[in-house]
């Protein structure tokens, strides 16, 4: 059976679906210490070898995540080496040591390379949690949030750990990477060719067939946490407010807390290394303290961002959370007095002095570790993964690397400006160091890698297949599907230590995470291919500054009109849209001070049904959309985008009336996907009728447009169409 498995295969069919980017270099059914160049492995572990157009089917059923790990082990166990080949490989004066990562197979697109299907390493994983409990889609090969029949819950995401032996290497684009490889100096850090890369040679898992001549144990530690109402009352005493609480209070649950964040799966179907996060009720939830609600004193004349209470930065870093809910006033008497409803309630919370409930939810940061006392000796030095349990991520088939290739690469230069105000850098283009204040950990400051994503190292540089294969549709374990740390990020967030140490860190992000979310959401998708664009949803500028839609949702997406024939509306975030109010000429909106995605988390209003649906090709057309609306409009420069709002957006095709006349009349025919926008450019805002409600007067006629890639239709008002093509497509 060994010998079938290794012999030569000499007509290995790549046109077969899900095989055209299967490794030239692949000639066998198991490559020993190459799963990329093992065509078994390949078969079982792409997420794009689905059931082809054949009659009888290629593959009618798929392997289990622990089916895939059996035939990977195999792979690394059919010639296992021994320690003195592996340190052979390595070569004198490398480093070797006990490597963490988390890591998936990709195909050839989403490589490090982007020649083959290949197998991607990160020492940091990406977690989410949910709802519900995870769903493993065997077809897919990978994770889902979403729960059939149950648009309100969201299921957790977790992450896929292992060990391997790894060696210390400076970046090499054409041997390891990093992905995205940083040429010449970039936000002060040198280029990756400078820097030091930890990259894996050979997998470690239990037994004998792993290392020749050793029976190994293999066992996973893991700690996260979740300090961030500890880190809020630190950080009032630095600045002389006196929160009400002190040490040894905030040394203790649920100031900071490690159980309920994630644990380690024992479903025999799983295998080994998968991280899950802890299911709970809801996404947030108050805090208690001894049996009983746990409030703070709100510190008087305090800043706000809208009505969050605003902890600023000490020189870009965050020791604390930067937003925290302080809308729920905790009474003498035990009851609490939801603030929202106040009128006033941006006044209340600026003026401060009462006693706010705190929110926790069950996001951290943490390690992941193996413990191998064979290898205690030989290899003693165990280099720990980063570990983020995180907030959800609206857009799980979209991600962050993606849009950045495309806005570097793509986007034409007149356009750039008019999308996003700050680049969408992904986590793995970061070089920061992990958290060094995790207990435990051993992270160190100088190891500023942790977040890049490696390739096993290869001999040469391998040859291209093809890349014309499916986008995969699949929560992905690796940082390029995370935000970076900017002001703070989606994911994580940056401090500093008091020494000047740099580190990554999650006390910084919103207590609890939706705080940050709505804030992050109304600024214009801050952070895209996570962050819904909630800017269309409350009134313009709503924080006061120029934001304008970058990314616009649907009017079903944000629950202006029902997604389907139900007539069930689902806005993402549970505040439903705008909608106009004739009478007065204006158009309503949720008033953004009001508005409480801690509270809609709590009451289990969040939806990622229909967001969730959006592909990267979905999401990169809106999003130029959008941007040639603004280009048509003659508003390139920020203050004027911001001068416009969008009323209505959705996607529509002949036959429909409208876009029939519209292209009859200007003899233009739009191809491609079609989007028809109702714009406005708004007046003053005046109080509405009903209480939470803000109404914003139309200051001209509507602007209707229908938009193509290619070319554009649009009228004032009722007046003729008119058409223009695009000159830089």
């Amino acid at each position: 059976m060994e010998k079938e498995l290794e012999k030569e295969l000499p007509n290995i069919d790549r046109n077969q679906q899900g095989f055209e980017d299967f490794a030239h270099e692949g000639k066998r059914a198991i490559e020993p210490g190459n799963p990329s160049k093992s065509l078994l492995y390949h078969a079982l572990a792409s997420p794009n070898v689905a059931i082809a157009e054949t009659n009888p089917p290629l593959i009618t059923d798929f392997p289990t995540l622990a089916e895939i790990e059996a035939v990977e082990n195999y792979v690394f166990g059919a010639n296992p080496p021994s320690l003195l080949e592996l340190r052979a490989k390595a070569g004198r004066n490398r480093l070797l040591a006990i490597v963490i990562y988390a890591y998936e197979y990709r195909p050839a697109p989403e490589t490090v390379h982007r020649k083959h299907a290949d197998l991607c390493f990160s020492r940091t994983g990406l977690a989410r949690v949910g709802t519900a409990d995870p769903h493993y889609d065997p077809k897919l090969r990978g994770f889902l949030p979403f729960v059939d029949g149950q648009d309100n819950m969201i299921r957790v995401l977790p992450t896929k750990f292992s060990a391997f032996i790894a060696i210390q290497l400076m970046g090499d684009k054409n041997r390891f990477g990093p992905m995205r490889f940083r040429e010449g100096s970039e936000d002060g850090m040198p280029s990756d060719n400078l820097l030091n890369f930890w990259v894996p040679i050979h997998k470690l898992f239990a037994g004998k067939e792993c290392i020749r001549g050793l029976d190994l144990h293999i066992n996973f530690e893991h700690q996260h946490v979740n300090e961030k109402l500890r880190r809020i009352h630190i950080e009032l005493k630095r600045i002389g407010e006196n929160s009400s609480w002190a040490e040894p209070d905030i040394s203790k649950p649920p100031f900071i807390f490690t159980d309920g964040i994630a644990e380690f799966s024992t479903r025999p179907d799983i295998g080994t290394g998968l991280l899950v996060p802890a299911v709970h009720a809801q996404l947030a939830e108050p805090a208690q303290y001894k049996g009983k609600s746990l409030s703070f004193l709100v510190p008087k004349n305090n800043q706000t961002l809208s009505s969050s209470l605003y902890l600023p930065d000490e020189d870009n870093a965050r020791h604390a959370p930067e937003y925290v809910h302080v809308r729920t006033k905790l009474m003498e008497d035990g009851s609490k007095l939801d603030l929202n409803a106040n009128p006033n309630v941006l006044d209340i919370v600026r003026n401060g002095g009462y006693n706010a409930l705190h929110y926790i939810d069950h996001t951290g940061d943490g390690w992941v570790k193996v413990v191998c006392p064979e290898l205690a000796v030989e290899v003693p030095r165990n280099i720990p993964a980063y570990s983020l349990v995180t907030a959800p991520d609206f857009f799980p088939n979209c991600d962050q690397r993606e849009l950045m290739d495309w806005w570097e690469q793509s986007v034409p230069s007149s356009l750039k400006e008019i999308i996003w105000r700050i680049p969408p850098y992904t986590l793995s283009d970061q070089r920061i160091a992990p958290n060094v204040e995790l207990k435990e950990a051993g992270f160190r400051r100088e190891d500023k890698t942790a977040t890049a994503i490696v390739s096993l190292l290869a001999e040469s540089p391998p040859k291209l297949t093809s890349l014309d294969v499916k986008e995969t549709t699949r929560h992905s374990y690796l940082p390029d599907a995370a935000s970076g740390v900017f002001a703070p990020g989606w994911d994580i967030s940056f401090d500093r230590t008091r020494s000047g140490d740099e580190h990554l860190a999650a006390y910084g992000l919103g207590s609890p995470f939706p705080e940050d979310s709505k804030l992050c959401a109304a600024l214009s998708t801050f952070w895209p291919a996570v962050a819904p664009d909630a800017a269309r949803t409350f009134q313009p500028n709503a924080t006061g500054a120029p934001w304008p839609t970058v990314s616009p949702l649907t009017d079903e997406e944000i629950g202006i009109t029902a997604a389907d024939a139900t007539n069930k509306k689902l806005p993402w975030d549970g505040i439903p849209g705008p909608h106009l109010v004739p009478e007065d000429n204006t158009v309503e909106y949720t008033e953004f001070d009001h508005a409480d995605y801690t509270l809609n988390a709590i009451h289990n209003k969040f939806s990622l049904s229909l967001t969730g649906k959006i592909g990267i090709g979905e999401y990169k057309a809106r999003v130029l959309a959008m941007a040639r609306v603004y280009e048509v409009l003659k508003s390139t420069d920020v203050q004027r985008r911001a001068s416009w709002s969008v009323l209505s957006f959705r996607k529509v095709q002949s036959p429909n009336k409208e876009l029939d006349d519209a292209q009859s009349n200007t003899s233009t025919k739009l191809e491609g996907p079609i989007y028809r926008f109702e714009v406005y450019r708004h007046g003053n805002k005046k109080d509405s009728t009903i209480p939470q409600k803000i109404r914003v007067e139309i200051l001209q006629e509507r602007v209707t447009l229908f938009i193509s890639p290619i070319a554009i239709s649009y009228k004032i008002g009722s007046g003729p169409w008119k058409a223009t093509a695009f000159r830089d497509v």
